[in-house]
């Protein structure tokens, strides 16, 4: 639960990233040259989803990253002054760009992504804000920041610091990281207060397991409590104590891009503020699915009034802003 010295703030370190979406008539040969007929700016990047979610449920937010100076930084520094975001220790690249998704999405809503990282990797670890450690209540990791660079400098030391102070951290993996720092993510588990994931990611971090034996052996390996996104099967939740498994609302599905972000979030927020492992999976299915239901990714995630709507009166209490340590 939040420390009460402490108050609501998140600490939130991963990718700030602008996606830019281009909507075309199909998708285009190697070479070839054709008309979108659509373009859309979004703002996106799992730090920046993850604090958005963080902030529409009431938390007080830190967002750690690195941006460039460039059209995209506007965009996503829109995006996070209006969610109410401690921008302050976002650091600014004057020689790298800001990490920008380019994405072509089809007439069958099929995506294709083409990444640029960019200034994300250079977060430079020698200006950590270590003071904020002392007066928050979680500090929440998206594994892009594992990969490389400084980057995976500044979350590693993070992540010892908060242990050291008995603050709890959270880590939401992805794909990539998976592949290339495997090692680094399993020597982490027993520092891992709670630990998120798909079912994709947890087939390729534990391959060969059924998914009963695969939080069985995350478990024996320290992590306390883990999640699994499960889609339109909502959720597998596993700590000693108990497992449990809960369904998402019914929605129809317009664009999953920030799904699993927004999900992760509600789940640490509600389960920080010490909701029972049924309330913490309804908050996360209920932001997950809702986010969703239009396009885009930080700007898809949903208000307090609009989960308010879907979820019951009981459990409210977890969409109740709570003041700040900082």
């Amino acid at each position: 639960m939040i420390p009460e010295q402490a108050g609501a703030t998140v600490l939130v370190l991963g990718d700030i990233n602008a996606d830019l979406s281009f909507i075309v008539p199909s998708f285009p040969d190697e070479g070839g040259d054709i008309s979108a007929e659509r373009l859309r700016w979004h703002s996106g990047g799992t730090g920046l989803n993850s604090a958005i979610a963080f902030s529409r449920l009431g938390a007080q937010v830190a967002l750690l990253g690195r941006i460039g100076h460039d059209p995209a930084a506007e965009v996503v520094q829109a995006t996070a002054r209006k969610a109410g975001l401690d921008l302050r220790w976002v650091q600014t690249d004057s020689e790298v760009a800001t990490g920008l998704c380019g994405v072509i999405i089809s007439p069958g809503g099929q995506r294709t992504f083409v990444s640029f990282r960019g200034a994300n990797l250079r977060y430079q670890g020698e200006a950590l804000p270590t003071h904020l450690l002392d007066t928050c209540g979680l500090l929440f990791l998206c594994a892009h920041a594992l990969l490389e660079g400084s980057q995976q400098y500044a979350a590693l030391k993070l992540a010892q610091l908060a242990v050291e102070r008995a603050l709890p951290v959270a880590l939401d993996l992805c794909l990539p990281a998976i592949r290339l720092a495997r090692d680094l993510l399993f020597a982490m588990l027993p520092q891992l207060w709670l630990l998120t994931m798909n079912e994709d990611e947890l087939r390729a971090l534990l391959p060969g397991m059924s998914l009963q034996q695969a939080l069985d052996h995350l478990l024996q390996h320290g992590v306390a409590h883990v999640v699994i996104k499960r889609g339109a099967q909502g959720c597998s939740i596993a700590e000693r104590s108990g497992r449990l498994d809960v369904l998402p609302p019914a929605i129809k599905v317009v664009d999953t891009n920030g799904c699993g972000d927004a999900f992760a979030a509600a789940y640490a927020w509600a389960y920080l503020r010490g909701a029972e492992m049924r309330e913490c999976a309804t908050l996360a299915n209920t932001m997950g699915a809702l986010t969703a239901t239009r396009s885009g990714a930080a700007d898809a995630i949903p208000t307090r009034s609009e989960l308010a709507m879907r979820l019951t009166y009981g459990l409210h209490y977890l969409l109740a802003p709570v003041s700040s340590g900082i």
